[in-house]
């Protein structure tokens, strides 16, 4: 064998054994998952629970499709890798277009997308991919677990959830804590390819958001349509002024057949 075709096969191998550790890939590769545990979801559960960007049936898809890519658009512009999902009240229904902006993330073959429930008090991204982890990002904060040993592929290529589990009340403060810092770190920065989406709390209950102002490149605010006041949507986008808000969505609005009117300016 020539030293070329040596040199030819040593880098194979090198690059294979990069993506059976790291469970990255090149665009068009598929990504094998070593470290993460793999909890496949029936594609028609997703739909049953309304994770529908990725269907070919339902109409929303395309809405959440071009929710997408208006968002990594202007993330692109800024260099921003990270999005935070919020709105002023509880129950507005920010997990699901978290979620659903997510898994249409992950369908961009430029890119993979990590989800991170961090409602400490009131985790619900699993209850949309109907997983029941053993592990949280509370046992994380709390010392009891790594990031890797979080971890979960839901069955959807190119998408990895990092779950919470329990509800945790001194969750502003842990948000703030040096493990919360530097899980913010190594979440973002360990491959340029992903995009990481944070299920946010809301805005008005607690301190929480404003915890991880400084942590997270950039915010969607959904707003239940006929939910909140004025004075509540002005003072939640008011606690937030020193954040990058590039767009809202309306949620459950009477306006359009699906219920959803994304907007990003």
């Amino acid at each position: 064998m020539s030293r070329i075709h040596r040199a030819l096969e040593k880098a194979r191998e090198k690059r294979k054994e990069h993506k059976l550790t790291t469970g990255s890939a090149s665009p068009l590769e598929k990504i094998i998952y070593t470290d993460s545990h793999v909890v496949p979801v029936c594609h028609t559960q997703l739909e049953k629970n309304r994770v529908v960007s990725r269907s070919s049936n339902d109409p929303r898809s395309q809405l959440f499709r071009t929710l997408r890519t208006t968002i990594l658009k202007q993330m692109r512009a800024h260099n921003w890798r990270s999005i935070g999902i919020t709105s002023p009240s509880p129950e507005e229904g920010k997990s699901l277009i978290a979620s659903n902006l997510a898994a249409a993330i992950a369908m961009e073959v430029n890119y993979t997308a990590l989800l991170v429930d961090m409602d400490l008090r009131h985790p619900g991204v699993t209850d949309y991919f109907a997983i029941e982890p053993e592990l949280g990002l509370g046992d994380y904060l709390k010392g009891e677990a790594e990031i890797g040993d979080l971890l979960v592929n839901p069955g959807v290529e190119r998408l990895l959830l990092l779950p919470g589990r329990g509800s945790l009340e001194n969750s502003s403060e842990l948000i703030s804590s040096p493990r919360m810092v530097a899980l913010f770190n190594e979440v973002s920065q360990r491959y340029k390819s992903r995009i990481v989406v944070y299920d946010m709390p809301a805005i008005l209950p607690r301190d929480d958001v404003l915890a991880a102002l400084n942590r997270v490149d950039c915010f969607l605010m959904v707003i239940e349509e006929g939910r909140d006041s004025e004075v509540d949507i002005r003072k939640a986008i008011q606690s937030m002024h020193n954040a990058n808000i590039i767009g809202t969505v309306i949620n459950k609005s009477q306006t359009v057949e699906s219920g959803y009117m994304p907007s990003v300016a």
